[in-house]
């Protein structure tokens, strides 16, 4: 195996661990997604401020993509101090309008990129199935913006009622934002992201719990 393929490998451990596509990376490092796929493959390199930028997406150490060995730099280890809420898809929309006392919930370990207002929800339903098993935890942080490919939470107020659903958020050329399911059985793949929804979060992680 080639250095280049033994890159590529490592580029895309590391972005499979980060829970991101190709086209998320991308979008976050602001290159094509042919690009990542190139470079995933072995065929082309990244630049040096490519690569560190790929670490810095992906919350990979940049020793991890020269050796293979992610280690535990000092810096990495203090990002993974904290913890995060576990609350519940109604308080999800509230979240970062209110003040709360975090002590009233069930607290977990917050991910090593995830910011400090992020929280945890547990999957409902199975409209995304294919990616998120009902009951795992996955981590929304507010503060984060979303790219074309981020799984995001977003609240829609039809009717005087509030909902949160949980979608893949994808941008189309010629079109605005549009949310859509990951369960290639789901009855509706798409809805339109109208002027009554928000996104109230970007899904940083996912972490499912061992079952007694």
């Amino acid at each position: 195996m080639s250095e280049e393929e033994k890159l590529g490998k490592r580029i895309a451990h590391a972005r499979a661990e980060a829970n991101m596509t190709q086209q998320a990376l991308a979008d976050a490092i602001k290159v094509s997604r042919p690009a990542i796929a190139q470079w995933e493959k072995g065929k082309t390199s990244p630049s040096a401020e490519n690569l560190r930028n790929v670490s810095k997406a992906t919350g990979m150490p940049l020793i991890y993509f020269f050796t293979g060995e992610a280690g535990q730099p000092v810096e990495v280890t203090k990002r993974i101090d904290g913890s995060v809420p576990v609350i519940s898809w109604v308080q999800a929309g509230e979240w970062s309008d209110v003040t709360v006392n975090v002590g009233d919930f069930e607290m977990c370990p917050r991910p090593p990129n995830c910011g400090p207002s992020t929280f945890a929800l547990r999957v409902q339903g199975e409209s995304m199935i294919d990616s998120y098993q009902p009951g795992v935890l996955i981590f929304v942080d507010p503060d984060v913006e979303p790219v074309s490919g981020d799984d995001v939470v977003v609240l829609c107020e039809q009717h005087g009622n509030a909902e949160a659903t949980f979608k893949r958020y994808l941008i189309e050329p010629g079109t605005g934002p549009i949310l859509k399911v990951l369960n290639r059985n789901w009855h509706q793949q798409y809805m339109q992201l109208t002027s009554d929804c928000r996104v109230v979060g970007v899904v940083m992680a996912q972490m499912s719990m061992r079952r007694h």
